[in-house]
């Protein structure tokens, strides 16, 4: 449903006047989306809603649910692509009550709004290892577990134990991980249409100052291979089976490309970088030179690990229909 359309215009405005006066829920009509993204780049929320607690968001999806209001869900805003024409219907924010973290021997639970490197820090500083890997990853718990996050040879589902969701229609539930089908940067929230609101993790104990130590090397292993200076939204595209993205990248000579005032990084093919005023257009443009190069060099179809959000990623599945397009991501983004 195109932004500002007469059609999109009702359904949004009926759902903020049955949502009105809620006190666990704060809307806003058009507010920009852009400063709540790492890559500084996209339009409008038709209508912003940030729920505080579990109760509040499973009233916001039920009433979304109700009146045929599509919804995104906007975390860190880390691995996002927001359109430059904004997003139609409701982008959920997820408030105070998804915050809270408790420890409990080897057993951690997290609201899903909670920073993944505090949580990975905390839980070093209480002797327990499993994180450390997530101390310098961009992301909330629930971005995080939405797409079964990994990095340095880790990945989520390594110490996930259970989750919190709210189903599209409101429903709440408690699931296993593994009910979630977990795989490389993927689950089926998505397809499920949920958004998860708490994690249990299940950590070992380790020598004290391990873990740390840990954190700090895999810091320092990650300040040298990433940009530094420009926003971006980290990695574009997904490692294919036995290679990576950035090496094929720059193989097919796109290192350093730019189109307008967004730049394939020259320190890191897999990383865009928007050097001051670049449009979320000429960021796909990129997107799509690299896919292609790869593709028509080495018969290779990358896939976006970004959220691309509202009208991208149609645009992105009809730029590269018969070649390998990215996944869908219409209904919701966890970031």
């Amino acid at each position: 449903m195109p932004v500002g359309s007469a059609a999109a215009d009702e359904l949004t405005g009926a759902l903020a006047a049955r949502l009105a006066g809620r006190p666990g829920l704060r809307l806003e009509r058009g507010s920009p989306l852009a400063p709540l993204t790492t890559l500084r780049v996209g339009g409008r929320a038709e209508l912003l809603a940030e729920a505080r607690t579990e109760a509040d968001l499973a009233r916001l999806l039920g009433a979304a649910h109700e009146l045929g209001v599509p919804w995104f869900l906007l975390g860190w805003g880390s691995n996002v692509l927001i359109p430059d024409e904004g997003v139609a219907g409701v982008v959920v924010r997820l408030g105070e009550g998804f915050r809270r973290a408790a420890i409990r021997g080897a057993r951690v639970a997290a609201g899903a709004a909670v920073a993944m490197p505090k949580l990975a820090l905390r839980a070093a500083a209480a002797g327990l290892a499993g994180l450390e890997a997530f101390a310098g990853f961009p992301s909330s718990v629930g971005g995080a577990v939405a797409m079964n996050a990994g990095c340095y040879g880790t990945e989520v589902k390594d110490t996930l134990l259970s989750v919190r969701i709210v189903e599209r229609d409101g429903t709440r539930r408690r699931l296993p991980y593994a009910a979630l089908a977990p795989g490389y940067r993927r689950t089926d929230l998505r397809e499920r249409g949920a958004i998860v609101t708490r994690a249990h993790f299940l950590l070992r104990p380790d020598e004290p100052g391990a873990a740390r130590a840990r954190i700090e090397e895999l810091r320092l292993r990650r300040r040298g291979a990433l940009p530094t200076g420009h926003p971006n939204a980290g990695s574009v595209f997904k490692n294919p089976p036995g290679d990576f993205a950035g090496r094929l990248i720059e193989a097919a000579g796109l290192k350093g490309r730019r189109e307008g005032a967004a730049e394939i990084s020259v320190r890191h093919a897999n990383v865009i970088v928007n050097l001051g005023g670049a449009t979320a257009a000429e960021i796909l443009a990129l997107m799509l030179a690299a896919h292609r190069a790869v593709r028509d060099r080495f018969g290779i179809a990358l896939e976006p690990e970004w959220i691309l959000a509202g009208p991208l990623a149609a645009r992105w599945r009809e730029a590269t229909a018969g070649a390998g397009g990215g996944r869908e991501t219409d209904g919701e983004a966890r970031t």
